[in-house]
């Protein structure tokens, strides 16, 4: 081996077990963390192949690797694109209930993400009148409440009246957020033709759409911090991933 190649395989390596710590150590970089250790073993793997380049069976697995590789790349890149397109506000449409969707809470309070939908929330509740406002999530693992409490909670410190808030605290994912939702609403008396704003952030309102299931569902994004933009990259990826396996297994 090449001293060039040994410092490239150091390199890969330290970027590798740097990529898991993050993985391991922060969860809302997860995604960028495992891609980063497959890249890297990747890397690798193409690299020793390539070495033996006088064996047929290298040759062919050199051009299955690129193959899945770009087949991958170009799959991801048109999920993100769809992705994108529907991340956005449509602010024309009036609409006969608000739904928020939950995020992660760190104890008793909302997260970033959470906290950025909320905060959307109250920009896109001024002015329409006194519409139901149905908050949607339920108690997950380090939560001390469910999330549409403390949305609910939330909302009514900043202002909103209790009464027109309504909580649907069963849902662990998206699919149920929906799901349960729906029922609510067909509980209050609103029609599924009925447009129902949704918040959630922009980078799940694609996947949000696909769960409602029809074009009554009017998008409202809401977008992380600038500063944010390595926790944005990251959720747009796992976004095209979940994306993905819903496409593939449904549900």
């Amino acid at each position: 081996m090449t001293k060039r190649r040994k410092y490239a395989y150091i390199a890969l390596g330290a970027f590798a077990a740097l990529c898991a710590l993050v993985a391991v150590l922060y969860r809302p970089l997860r995604v960028c963390g495992v891609l980063g250790v497959c890249a890297a073993a990747v890397a690798v793997v193409f690299d020793l192949l390539c070495r033996k380049q006088e064996k047929r069976w290298a040759r062919n697995a050199v051009k299955l690797i690129a193959l899945l590789l770009a087949s991958g790349i170009a799959i991801l890149t048109m999920l993100e694109i769809r992705i994108v397109d529907y991340g956005k506000t449509d602010p024309t449409k009036d609409v006969s209930a608000v739904v928020i969707l939950g995020a992660g809470l760190n104890g008793t309070k909302p997260s970033l993400s959470l906290r950025v939908r909320l905060e959307q929330a109250l920009v896109y509740l001024d002015g329409r009148g006194e519409v139901p406002i149905i908050v949607s999530g339920g108690q997950g693992g380090g939560e001390d409440i469910t999330e549409a409490r403390c949305m609910a909670d939330w909302l009514i410190d900043h202002g909103i009246d209790e009464a027109r808030i309504v909580l649907e605290e069963n849902s662990h994912n998206t699919e149920e957020n929906i799901r349960y939702t729906r029922a609510v609403l067909k509980d209050l008396g609103i029609s599924s033709a009925a447009h129902v704003a949704v918040i959630t952030s922009d980078y799940h309102l694609y996947r949000a759409r696909l769960h409602w299931g029809n074009d009554w569902m009017v998008p409202v994004a809401a977008k992380m911090p600038a500063s944010f933009w390595p926790l944005t990259l990251n959720y747009y990826l796992r976004e095209a991933f979940a994306v993905a396996e819903l496409a593939v297994f449904g549900g």
